[in-house]
């Protein structure tokens, strides 16, 4: 969905709900396992429905030991959206991104609700 098409919407209207998500005691061979799909670059950690972090492919070590605990990698606090916020705000917040994606958590900063993610290339939002 372009920009235009989605300028008037939230991101709930947007985002991916039901993201693909991983336990947040996952090693780090199957985070690295993921990552081997070229599509996927942020690895969201979640328990029960709360997130508990995120790791972006260029913040795991080559290095790092495939049977270590992936957590110790992960963003605990990154910039997140809301549901209810509008996509004109959430485009200010991706524009200041490495990578083109907000986790979007619901109001009590804990629950994960989606991804929101955007083809910087194409100027597109990913659905699913």
């Amino acid at each position: 969905m372009t920009t235009d098409e989605v300028i008037e919407m939230t991101v709930g209207d947007v985002m991916i709900a039901q993201p693909k998500t991983h336990p947040g005691d996952v090693l780090i061979a199957d985070v690295r396992r993921a990552f081997e799909k070229p599509s996927v670059r942020t690895v969201l950690l979640a328990d029960r429905g709360i997130f508990r972090g995120a790791i972006e492919r260029d913040r795991l070590p080559e290095d790092a030991p495939a049977d270590g605990p992936a957590a110790r990698y992960a963003e605990t606090e990154p910039v997140t959206a809301t549901p209810a916020m509008p996509i004109s705000e959430a485009i200010k917040l991706l524009d200041d991104q490495p990578e083109p994606r907000l986790i979007v958590l619901d109001e009590d900063g804990a629950t994960l609700r989606g991804l929101l993610c955007f083809n910087r290339g194409s100027s597109e939002f990913c659905v699913r």
